[in-house]
This record gives structure tokens, C-alpha cells and sequence, in this order.
């Protein structure tokens, strides 16, 4: 028997400024936000690091990954821990800075709305963009964005 998948379980993640749109298995775990070991000499987009289950991970603001500013307030921000997209990465997680908690998201073809991709410039972090009623959601490339933190944290010697 063949099943046809209508909706992809989603998680709708606040930025700062943007929203993104993202598998509800991408997000392994939402934390407050905590203060993080800041890292000299990094991209712009690298935020920190993050003690995590043992392991450090990079903290990262994908609205800057996405062509969008730094986020700059902190108040009521949580961190969203992703799971590794790639099975040959060295990196099994790495997190972003969200103003919000992530909420569930049924992505079928009633909920979302036409791609507006064609009518923005947009970097290759991003593989689309969704009307959703009055508002606009990124879907990130998780594939290229984690490539671009995996390169970035090597070359810190991470």
C-alpha cells in the first residue's frame, strides 16, 4: 500500500524580523536563552558556542545566514538545538537564536500559500519563501547552512 503524505509536521520558528519554516524533526530541543561563550574572530554569524549534552555547539543567528541583520534582542529569546542534516558532518548539532518558542505547524497545500522566491533576492541558505496569511516564512536549506557552520567551526579549530 503507498501512502501519500498531505502534510509535513512543521515547526513555525520567530526570528528576529523573519520566520522560518522547518521540519518538526529538525529541532531536537528549545532552551531559555543563556549568556554564550563568546568566539573570537568568527563570521558574523557565528554567536557562540553552547554547553549541550556534553558537547559544544555553535550558536548561530540565521537571520544574518539568511541575508537578513543580526538580531539584537535578547528578551524572551530561547535557543533551538537542530539535529545534523548531513550523515557525513563531523557536527551532530548546532543551534540558532529564535525571540520565541517554535510552534506547530500542519504544512499541507491549504496552509500554505504561493512562493514569493521569484520576487526576492535571496541567499542559497534559503530554498524558499511562503505566504501564510498576512505573514512570510523562510524555509531554510538546512543542508547548505549547516555545510557553511561545519566549514566556519573547523576553521576555528572547533
Amino acid at each position: 500500500m503507498n501512502a501519500v503524505v498531505e502534510s509535513v509536521r512543521s515547526l513555525w520558528v520567530p526570528l528576529d524580523g523573519v520566520n522560518l519554516l522547518v521540519p518538526n524533526v529538525a529541532i531536537a530541543e528549545v532552551v531559555n536563552f543563556q549568556p554564550l561563550d563568546l568566539i573570537e574572530n568568527g563570521p558574523e554569524w557565528l554567536l557562540g558556542s553552547l554547553r549541550w549534552r556534553d558537547q559544544d555547539l555553535p550558536v548561530v543567528s540565521m537571520e544574518t545566514i539568511c541575508g537578513f541583520g543580526l538580531r539584537q534582542n535578547q528578551q524572551g529569546a530561547r535557543i533551538s538545538i537542530l539535529n545534523s542534516v548531513r550523515s557525513d558532518s563531523t557536527l551532530s548539532f548546532f543551534a540558532m537564536v529564535t525571540t520565541g518558542i517554535p510552534r506547530l505547524f500542519a504544512a499541507d497545500d491549504d496552509a500554505l500559500g504561493e512562493s514569493l522566491v521569484s520576487t526576492r533576492n535571496l541567499p542559497d541558505s534559503v530554498a524558499d519563501c511562503i505566504q501564510i496569511g498576512s505573514e512570510e516564512a523562510l524555509i531554510p536549506d538546512l543542508e547548505i547552512i549547516q555545510a557553511l557552520i561545519e566549514t566556519g567551526w573547523i576553521e576555528l579549530g572547533r
